[in-house]
């Protein structure tokens, strides 16, 4: 009996430890990833890109974000798609839809937090996210605003003087290889970034103006390319597998 009581409170013990969990804190920022360097703003608070164009808000319906954790294979997903041959061998922290709404001082290029999500603890391989269009019925807040006006994303600025308003529904979606340990207790961060500085040149270095239709292929492109997620520990903007041997995994499609 003794030797029973031992081994199920042993069982217990290695099961409480399996089930262990701790925090990861979404954030995003403007500018370059990998230098952190921040973006010129003009005293309006508004971004001043190198063309003359100015941003004054940018907002992104981020419809998931997806934490992918190694080994697991006798795991599921933690949502309504576990019993698909995928989350059979990798188990999958999910979370969203979430709204990014940058103005103001947030386009200054520091940091932004945006939200914490609970974990299990381990080692993650990598970070996927869908950017597109939320259901009008199911969207709630500023993701609203988005949803109805069929958007994935909206910028707000100025060209030559005049305001200007470039609504799109483009999909942005990454998967991106890294490796990152998840403690107990630890506040590990993944960090959005988002680099506006080629959006409105083109392939010439000419200057796209969103007002015009036959600009909407090529600004789709580049705001495609410009919306990366990594790991980020240290919180400088840049992904902290770079910091360590300076290599780089880009997983957004073209």
């Amino acid at each position: 009996m003794r030797r029973f009581i031992g081994l199920f409170a042993s069982l217990m013990w290695l099961s409480a430890c399996g089930n262990s969990t701790s925090s990861v804190g979404l954030s995003t920022r403007m500018g370059g990833a990998v230098t952190g360097s921040a973006l010129t703003r003009t005293s309006s608070q508004r971004l001043q890109l190198s063309n003359g164009i100015t941003v004054d808000r940018v907002r992104l319906s981020v419809r998931e974000l997806e934490l992918k954790r190694e080994g697991h294979h006798d795991d599921v997903s933690d949502d309504s798609d576990a019993g698909s041959d995928d989350d059979k061998t990798e188990f999958k922290r999910r979370t969203g839809p979430f709204l990014i709404d940058l103005s103001g001082t947030a386009l200054e290029g520091q940091l932004v937090r945006l939200q914490d999500i609970t974990v299990d603890v381990g080692i993650y391989d990598e970070i996927e996210f869908d950017i597109g269009k939320v259901d009008p019925e199911k969207a709630t807040g500023g993701l609203k605003e988005l949803a109805d006006q069929d958007a994935s994303i909206i910028i707000d600025g100025h060209i030559d003087g005049e305001p200007f308003q470039f609504v799109t529904s483009v999909g942005v979606e990454q998967e991106r290889e890294v490796r990152f340990e998840i403690a107990e207790g630890d506040d590990q961060n993944v960090t959005f970034n988002i680099d506006p500085s080629g959006w409105f040149t083109d392939k010439d270095g000419k200057r796209l103006d969103p007002r015009e239709s036959s600009a909407r292929s090529e600004l789709e492109n580049n705001l495609q390319k410009s919306i990366d997620a990594f790991d980020d520990h240290d919180r400088d903007g840049g992904e902290d597998h770079d910091d360590d041997d300076g290599s780089h995994h880009d997983g957004k499609d073209d």
